[in-house]
């Protein structure tokens, strides 16, 4: 039995992932002042995996189409703390499964 993401034809597969990159970013744009919610820090992070995952598989012409903001790095001080460490597995997570969606390695 196939999943309901893999049913769907690839290029609005591409474009159900592009819109919740999107969506996320738009949730996300203030989560540099929002250093109490892990979770924020977490699904920019996620949104920041997805972006990385999604040029790799070859989508880049795709992203740039998109009206998508500029990927902040964090600082060597942000990294360390909570908020920080959620982001890093937001980008882990969501780089993963994002070429488990699309069957990328």
């Amino acid at each position: 039995m196939s999943s309901p993401a893999t049913a769907l034809p690839p290029d609005q597969l591409l474009d159900r992932l592009l819109e919740l990159l999107e969506r996320l970013y738009r949730d996300t744009a203030d989560y540099r002042a929002r250093r109490d919610e892990a979770q924020c820090w977490y699904d920019r992070g996620y949104a920041d995996g997805m972006r990385a995952a999604l040029g790799a598989l070859g989508h880049g012409a795709a992203l740039a189409a998109r009206p998508l903001p500029e990927v902040e790095p964090l600082a060597p001080t942000e990294r360390v703390t909570p908020w920080g460490r959620a982001h890093a597995h937001g980008v882990e997570v969501g780089g993963r499964e994002t070429r488990d969606v699309l069957g990328g390695a």
